[in-house]
């Protein structure tokens, strides 16, 4: 019934932080962590900059 849908873990952040900024294309880093490309493309749009928690950015 439906979908559900968890929040990237801290380990998967740093995955899509490292394969990013190795050139990694965002289809490829969904790819890798099993995750929907839209998943990846929201991560680094809405964490493009620095916070708190986030050092970032991507």
């Amino acid at each position: 019934m439906g979908q559900h849908y968890s929040q990237l873990s801290l380990r998967e952040r740093m995955t899509v932080d490292l394969l990013h900024r190795e050139g990694l294309s965002v289809r490829s880093i969904a790819a890798r962590l099993e995750r929907s490309a839209s998943t990846i493309s929201r991560e680094l749009r809405r964490n493009a900059k620095p916070t708190k928690r986030w050092s970032g950015p991507y």
